[in-house]
This record gives C-alpha cells, sequence and structure tokens, in this order.
C-alpha cells in the first residue's frame, strides 16, 4: 500500500468516527495538579454519577499532563469527584453538565498527610499504557521477572525480543537504542547483553518502548529507542528496598535506599548478579558447495559470568524554580571461559588435526557522571534545561591458546580498549497557547582506542608478533540541533513534528589492511507524528521518522581475536552508519479492562551494518579459518504487524497475548552474486508469548508466560530460534511490605539446542550449541521505611548520549 493510499486511509476513517460521535451529548473536561508543586497528577480517577441514581457510576483517569475528558454523557447534575492516593479527594456536588463542552478548569488538589504514613504507595495502573510518541509495559506487577534481570523483562514486553546471549531487537531489527531512565550509559556499549543482566527486574517500574521518537531524541536507534524505567520514591523520609534470587543457573541481588529532606534528595542504588558455572558444548562444521567437508571442530567450554552496578543521585531544590541533580552510576562485569577444542582441516585428501586449551577472560567496566540544571516558569509546561555527561567505557580481552601437538606456535592476546564520551545538551520548551515548541543542541565528542598485544611461542617463550600487534585511535564527534512543535486540532487531533540536524566528523587511524581515514557528514531527520482520539481510550496513530546508525566500537575495533583456532571475529573500521526510514500506523484501545493495541509498519534501512563471514586461508596457510567481520551489505526493506491483547476472561484472571510478524529482505549487496539459495528472497519471521495471571487471593498470585521466537535472517543465513517457558509464584507478606516467590523455567528441558547457519557463494556452515536451561529459583524482596508530607515528584530532563549502533552480546560459544 502506497503512502499516499495509507494517510487517505487514516482520515477516511477519522472522519467517519466524527459523523458518528454527532449527538446531543455532553463532554467533560479538566485538568488534575498538585497543589503545592503544581505539577500534574498523572492517573488520578474522575468518577461522576447522576445524583438521582448513584448506580450509574462513570468515570476515567487523567493522562500523563493531568489531562481528562468524558464524552457521550447525558446532560443533567451530577456528583463528581477527583481522587488519587495520598490526596484528599476534591468534590463538586449538583454540578449541571450542559450539552456540548463542560470544562472543570484546573482542579487544585492537596497532600493527605495522614494517608503518607503507608509504606507502599501503589496503583493499579494498566499493563500497556499508548501516549503519541510510545508504549508503555509497566512491569511491576510481573511474577515470573521477579529475581530475574532486565532481559527476563524486556521478553515480556510487546514488539521486543531478547536472544539467548542478551541481544534485543524491536520488530526483527537490533539496532534499537537503550537507555535507562531517558539517559544513554556506557554500559551499553561494550556489551548489551551482560550491562542489561546487571539491572535486577526487581528494580524496574516501567519499559518504554519509542516506536516513533520526536526530533529532541538523539536518532540513533533505526528501529526506535527502549527506555527503561527504574524504581524511585520521591517522598520524604528515608525508605529502601532489599531484593534478590537465588536459583540453579542464576544468583542476584539489590539494595535501594532513598532519603529526602527539605530541599535535597539523595537516592542509592547497588546489585549485582552470578551466574553458576556452566558448561557448554559447541559443534562447528563448514562444507565446499559440492558439499565437500572443510573443517570441522567440536568444543567443551566452562563458561561464568558475573556484573555489579551501583548508583548514587542527588538533587537539590535552589529554588522554587530551580533544581539541580547530579548522578554517577559505575558497572563491572566478567565473563570466564576455559576449554578444551578438537579442530579438524580438510584439504587435498589430507587431514589436519588441532587439539587445544583455551582460556579466556573479558573484563568490562566503566561509569557515567552526569549534572543537569533545571528551570522552571510561571507556567509548568514553560522550561530550561541544561546539562552536561562524561562516560567512560573500558573492555579487556585476555586469552591464552596451548595446542597440544606442536602443529602451531602457543598464542597469547591482550586487547584494551576504552571509549570517553563528553556530551552537553541544552533544551528549552516554550508553551504558545495550546501549542509546544521545544528546541535544543547538543555536542558529543568521543575519543576510541584500542591497544592490541599478540606473543607467539612455546613451553612459555612467547615474542611479541609486530605484525599482528598496534594501536588504534579513532575520533567521533556529533554536533546537533533540533525543533519540535505539537499542538491539538478539532478537539481529538494531536500533532507533534519536527526535525533534527546532526553533523558527524570521523577521524581514524591505519591499522594493517584498513587505511587510515576522515570524514564528515550532515543528516536532516524530519518526524511526524499525527493522532486521534477515537472515544474516552482508543487512537488512532499514523508517525513518520527517519533515524541514523553509527556503528560503535564493537564494529570499528580492527583487533582480531584468534584464540580460537578455526573461528575468528574482527572489527571494520570503515562502516558507514545506517540510514532508515520508518512510517507506522497505530490503533489502541481500553475498554472494560480489555487492551488492544494494533500496529503495522514499514521500516526501509540503507547501508544495513551486518556480520560477513568468510574464508581466510592467508593468516595460516593450509587451514582455512571461518573470519566474520562486519560491512555494509545493502538494503533492508521490511514490513510488518504487532498485535497485542489483554483481558479478564473471569475475576482474577488475566490472559495476554503479542504477536508480531515481520519481513525481512536484503537488497543491493555483492557478497552473495551466485549463490543459489533462499538468501535474496523475502523471509517472513514472527515473535510470540502468552501470558496468564491468577490472582488466588489478595497477597498470592501466581503466573505463566510461554515465548517462541523464530529463526532471526541476515542476508547470509539465519541465527538461533529461542523458545521459553516459566512459572511463577509470589506470596506478599506483612501488610504488602515483603514478598517471597518461586520461579521455574523450562522444568523438562534440562538442556538447549541452538543452531545458526551461514551460506556464501563458495561454502556452508552450522553451528550449533549445547547450553544447560532448566532452572529453580527462590526470589525475595523487603521494602522499608517510613514517608512523611514532603512529597515532591519532579520531571526528570537531562542529557541523553544515545546515537550509536552497539554490539551483539558476546556469544556463550567460542
Amino acid at each position: 500500500m502506497k503512502l499516499k493510499q495509507v494517510i487517505t486511509l487514516f482520515f477516511v476513517t477519522s472522519l467517519s468516527y466524527s459523523a458518528l460521535a454527532q449527538s446531543p451529548k455532553a463532554r467533560l473536561s479538566g485538568k488534575v495538579i498538585d497543589a503545592a508543586t503544581k505539577e500534574a497528577i498523572y492517573y488520578a480517577t474522575i468518577s461522576l454519577h447522576p445524583i438521582t441514581d448513584a448506580s450509574k457510576l462513570n468515570g476515567t483517569i487523567a493522562d500523563e499532563n493531568g489531562n481528562f475528558y468524558l464524552d457521550n454523557l447525558s446532560p443533567g447534575k451530577y456528583n463528581i469527584s477527583i481522587s488519587f492516593l495520598g490526596y484528599k479527594t476534591k468534590t463538586f456536588t449538583d454540578y449541571t453538565l450542559k450539552p456540548g463542552a463542560n470544562n472543570l478548569g484546573t482542579i487544585l488538589i492537596e497532600v493527605n498527610e495522614n494517608a503518607l504514613d503507608e509504606v507502599v504507595i501503589q496503583g493499579e495502573r494498566p499493563i500497556i499504557e499508548n501516549k503519541i510518541d510510545r508504549m508503555v509495559f509497566n512491569a511491576e506487577r510481573d511474577v515470573t521477572s521477579s529475581g530475574g534481570d532486565a532481559t527476563d523483562v524486556l521478553r515480556k514486553v510487546p514488539m521486543l525480543s531478547v536472544d539467548i546471549d542478551g541481544n534485543v531487537s524491536m520488530r526483527g531489527d537490533q539496532n534499537v537504542k537503550i537507555l535507562i531512565n531517558g539517559k544513554s550509559s556506557a554500559a551499553m556499549g561494550s556489551n548489551v547483553g551482560d550491562a542489561l543482566r546487571t539491572i535486577p527486574a526487581d528494580q524496574i517500574k516501567s519499559v518504554e518502548v519509542i516506536t516513533s521518537p520526536s526530533a529532541k531524541y538523539d536518532a540513533e536507534g533505526t528501529s526506535g529507542i527502549i527506555n527503561i524505567i527504574t524504581k524511585k520514591k520521591d517522598i520524604g523520609g528515608i525508605n529502601g528496598s532489599i531484593s534478590g534470587g537465588v536459583g540453579t543457573r542464576h544468583n542476584n541481588g539489590n539494595a535501594s535506599l532513598n532519603a529526602r529532606s527539605g530541599k535535597l534528595g539523595i537516592i542509592a542504588n547497588l546489585g549485582g548478579n552470578y551466574m553458576w558455572p556452566q558448561i557448554t558444548t559447541n559443534e562447528f562444521e563448514q562444507f565446499t558447495i559440492a558439499d565437500d567437508p572443510i573443517a570441522r571442530q567440536y568444543s567443551e567450554n566452562e563458561t561464568t559470568r558475573s556484573g555489579l552496578r551501583g548508583s548514587i543521585g542527588l538533587d537539590y531544590d535552589l529554588t522554587e524554580k530551580d533544581l539541580l541533580t547530579t548522578t554517577f552510576s559505575a558497572n563491572g562485569f566478567e565473563m570466564g571461559m576455559d576449554g578444551n577444542t578438537s579442530s579438524q582441516f580438510f584439504s587435498n585428501n589430507n587431514i589436519t588435526t588441532l587439539l587445544s586449551n583455551r582460556d579466556q577472560k573479558t573484563v568490562s567496566d566503566g561509569f557515567d557522571w552526569s549534572a543537569d540544571y533545571t528551570r522552571k516558569f510561571e507556567d509548568p509546561k514553560q522550561e530550561l534545561s541544561i546539562a552536561g555527561q562524561f562516560s567512560r567505557s573500558n573492555s579487556d580481552t585476555d586469552y591464552t591458546t596451548l595446542y597440544e601437538q606442536g602443529v602451531r606456535l602457543d598464542e597469547m592476546g591482550k586487547n584494551k580498549s576504552h571509549n570517553d564520551e563528553l556530551a552537553f545538551q541544552a533544551d528549552y520548551v516554550q508553551p504558545i497557547g495550546k501549542t509546544t515548541l521545544e528546541v535544543g543542541a547538543k555536542t558529543i565528542f568521543r575519543d576510541i582506542r584500542s591497544t592490541s598485544l599478540i606473543k607467539e611461542g612455546v613451553n612459555g617463550n612467547h615474542e611479541v608478533v609486530d605484525a599482528r600487534s598496534y594501536e588504534f585511535n579513532y575520533n567521533q564527534d556529533v554536533v546537533a540541533g533540533y525543533a519540535s512543535y505539537g499542538f491539538e486540532f478539532a478537539e481529538k487531533y494531536e500533532v507533534k513534528t519536527g526535525v533534527r540536524m546532526e553533523h558527524t566528523i570521523l577521524n581514524g587511524d591505519a591499522v594493517g589492511d584498513f587505511q587510515a581515514f576522515k570524514n564528515d557528514y550532515t543528516n536532516v531527520l524530519p518526524t511526524a507524528i499525527i493522532s486521534r482520539k477515537l472515544g474516552e481510550m482508543s487512537n488512532l496513530k499514523l508517525s513518520y521518522n527517519q533515524r541514523i546508525q553509527r556503528p560503535s566500537l564493537f564494529y570499528l575495533n580492527p583487533f582480531r581475536n584468534t584464540a580460537d583456532p578455526i573461528v575468528q571475529r574482527q572489527g571494520n573500521p570503515e562502516l558507514k552508519p545506517e540510514l532508515s526510514h520508518n512510517l507506522e500506523l497505530g490503533y489502541s484501545t481500553f475498554k472494560k479492562g480489555t487492551i488492544i493495541n494494533a500496529t503495522v509498519f514499514y521500516r526501509k534501512t540503507n547501508d544495513v551494518i551486518e556480520s560477513l563471514s568468510q574464508i581466510d586461508s592467508l593468516t595460516t596457510p593450509g587451514q582455512q579459518i571461518s573470519l566474520t567481520t562486519f560491512d555494509n551489505i545493502g538494503t533492508n526493506e521490511s514490513f510488518g504487524t504487532n498485535f497485542f491483547v489483554s483481558f479478564s476472561p473471569i475475576k482474577n484472571l488475566t490472559l495476554r497475548s503479542n504477536i508480531s510478524l515481520f519481513t525481512y529482505e536484503a537488497k543491493g549487496n555483492s557478497f552473495n552474486e551466485g549463490i543459489s539459495t533462499e538468501t535474496d528472497k523475502i523471509h517472513l519471521m514472527y515473535r510470540a508469548f502468552i501470558n496468564g495471571s491468577y490472582k488466588i487471593s489478595n497477597t498470592f498470585i501466581a503466573e505463566t508466560f510461554l515465548m517462541l521466537n523464530s529463526s532471526r535472517r541476515t542476508f547470509q543465513g539465519t541465527s538461533p530460534s529461542m523458545s521459553m517457558w516459566t512459572i511463577g509464584l509470589k506470596k506478599e507478606l506483612w501488610n504488602k511490605t515483603a514478598s517471597i516467590g518461586l520461579n521455574i523455567t523450562d522444568p523438562f528441558w534440562e538442556n538447549k539446542y541452538f543452531e545458526s547457519e551461514v551460506f556464501t557463494p563458495d561454502y556452508t556452515q552450522t553451528n550449533k550449541m549445547k547450553l544447560p536451561f532448566r532452572s529453580f529459583g527462590l526470589t525475595f524482596s523487603y521494602n522499608f521505611g517510613k514517608a512523611d508530607s514532603k512529597n515532591k515528584v519532579r520531571k526528570e530532563r537531562g542529557i541523553k548520549m544515545d546515537d550509536q549502533k552497539k554490539e551483539e552480546s558476546n556469544p556463550t560459544q567460542g
């Protein structure tokens, strides 16, 4: 369907609804704000009934700006109440609703100091919320993810999928930017999977899936942005929580503390995870097109993983309108691999066998430090913010490979890399009547360095190999500016449009076969979203945007890891950025406890960056090595749809289901010319899950989750499919201040196999990994502390460094 036809269908549908809505009914609207802070009260409850019949109760909830609307009301006299947990209820008695529009105006509600003595303050939000530019998954009530980490939560979010290594995809595309509380993190630049494992599931409040980012966001992430929002209590006093889990495969723990008194607030968090050592096996085979063997390999490795993440943040009210915040977070994770490998090379009817032992360790660490200043004005929507952030990410890989038969020299390798990022950003929001103008500017300075040292020898006498040792320096600077304009018209329509311009300057050293280079380019990236309300809790949305994906150090680093004698990897400093065009039409509704969200989309990505597998017979003559590097392989056009539904067929039972269908078609590449496989056709992929929860009592809940992902296509082959079944039980204790739980994953499958394939004009190869999967775990949590009346909710604004393509997580196989 052409763009013109989609737009025509959108407006014809909208006008049809408008025609049906013409009737002599009343409409009630208003806005709910905190009487002291003048902040909007998100999720305030508005209820009303005719004064003559209290059984005819009607109502709604306020949106993120505190606004609410109720349509199709019969004119007459009503009793109206506005309430929210922790606040005094506001009432309007004998209020006369006239035909047409009725506006209660700005409604101020006051904090109920007596209610603030409650330790836990929580509301029953719907599991899915839809906003003009994003979908929000509220993860707080999830049971089977309790005791797990962020990857367990993301697997349950519509439109997202997570593979066995922790790589996250949005509608089939791994080029997604992940933010933590609206900000980039250096941890996500070195190893996304391990970084996500350091975030406990119990600390995640919600996940925002931003498929249509506005111009104020960095344009990074061709498929969109994922924003993980952690739990935070903006209430006075001292309070916190302790949570964790102990299991047969994974263990984790987390502690958080919130302290707020007067103008000063402090938030601290510390969490970690540890995986018991596990044995994985890997079978690799490579054949010519004529099906003759080229190489075979079998390896068995003991793998360990661990991670630690901590943060501390302070905010201080300089005045009633000036807020200063600063946050420091640090992270570290480690992966070890120790095992034996048997490798066979087939050449001219001769078979060469290598027996080797590999000991490899990868350690990554880093920190982010940010400082933000926010200035409020008389109009609470008017705001100026200035922010700065410095991040450092380090990654060290050390390995030793020993050969038993002396056919090859023993080898030791070290690679130390770091990425320094310094960013400054300024944003200004100016309300103009019922419209909003946002403008801003940002600069990012990146200094990327990688030092490689390779030694070869026997019996511990190793010498440096100068031809394979080097220092690589790479600079990437970005200067950006944007303007965004949002407005409402015809009561039911909301529009947000904008444009962002980003200028990139690159400078890289010569390394090995790669030439030194300098390059700069400018991208003008438009965005547009139009949304129409269809009744009280339904809407239709059409959006278009352009996004860019710059390669990060993982893809650029020319370090060649030769720890494995057959399977090796190397980055490509000469990669160009990806550029995508995204078009989406979405519908969502929430009625009588049922949530439906449906979207169709089209995405075209130019200069797609993918892994490229090829045979290298030059490094070690007579032994052909499977080398994986990266290249811009051409263009990918993808069509897709996503459908999510949540409903309660019987009391206390809630069922949720999601299915995503999307295509992959690689065009314009010359790497596979002459190949007679299915790699050059349109491929259909899917991702589906079903989730059921049953409330046994007010303090006891049971939940199950079943997920199925198809194989992921690349232009050269497939990556593994994945399925998972989890069961969870959670019992709340001590007036819901504590809980214990039981989680079970795949109880009937001790191990699982993950198979990937590669097709090239010259050869094919398969890789099959066996991984322990079944697990049992116990979880616990405890909330402590007491609130006081000095509650003050703040909207967080700050720097967002979110403009680079992130790596796939390190696989557990060799």
